[in-house]
């Protein structure tokens, strides 16, 4: 792996694990603790992750990737608007300066959001040892 890449990877990471711990503590702090919270924390972190799984822009074409773009950049700012709206301004803030860094970051050097189904599915079969 090239540096960029490796450094695009550990932003990538962050990201997503802000956005789970920020839905799930929305989800939590909204539900008012306790077992509501805790259930309610369980499931806003499922559901947005669960949206984001379940979309599948491969077949958009050439728009794939600005869809897949403004996709990643809702989820993220709609976590970060929950955590300002629990008073969490600092936490809402930093996520969502972590989207726009990350997102930026993956075109300046020229990566991509999706990469073609094809080079991937290539190199899996690449790597399988002959029977």
């Amino acid at each position: 792996m090239r540096p960029a890449q490796v450094v695009l990877l550990m932003l990538r990471v962050a990201l997503e694990v802000g956005i789970v711990c920020g839905s799930a503590w929305w989800g939590y702090v909204t539900g008012g603790g306790g077992w509501l919270g805790i259930l309610l924390g369980f499931l806003a972190a499922a559901i947005v992750f669960g949206i984001w799984g379940a979309v599948d822009f491969h077949q958009a074409g050439k728009y794939a990737e600005a869809l897949r773009l403004v996709e990643e950049l809702v989820i993220s700012g709609l976590v970060a608007w929950g955590l300002v709206l629990i008073a969490q301004l600092g936490w809402g803030l930093s996520l969502l300066a972590l989207s726009i860094v990350y997102h930026a970051a993956v075109y300046a050097v020229g990566e991509r959001l999706l990469k073609p189904r094809g080079q991937d599915e290539s190199k899996a079969r690449q790597s399988q040892l002959p029977v």
